[in-house]
């Protein structure tokens, strides 16, 4: 299992690699003698941690959705942050778009205010 923090030799606890792993990072994952690298989509929690046990992960050479265990992952290549959650519907509140128009029963459209 791959580890992070300080060196050993201070005798600072370190931690496995894939309590830093975040959604939106890009990994390298390392599954027998195959290793392959994607993006974090999903991670969920175990039963009794709130730690990270499986992780799902967009493989970028097929695109592929793969679920693998949270210690297969040996490297964090990139932090990228850009991805969002599914539920951020932000861009619905901005006042553009059909919110503020009102149809008739011909199909046509006239702005309201």
């Amino acid at each position: 299992m791959r580890t992070i923090g300080a060196d050993a030799r201070t005798g600072v606890e370190q931690q496995p690699l894939f309590l830093a792993v975040r959604v939106g990072d890009l990994v390298a994952v390392m599954a027998g003698s195959d290793w392959w690298m994607g993006h974090v989509i999903h991670s969920e929690g175990g039963a009794r941690s709130s730690d990270p046990s499986l992780f799902q992960i967009a493989c970028v050479d097929s695109g592929a959705i793969r679920t693998v265990n949270a210690d297969a992952v040996v490297a964090i290549v990139q932090r990228s942050g850009t991805l969002q959650t599914a539920h951020n519907h932000s861009h619905q509140h901005q006042g553009s778009g059909q919110g503020n128009q009102q149809g008739n029963r011909h199909g046509s459209t006239r702005r309201i205010g």
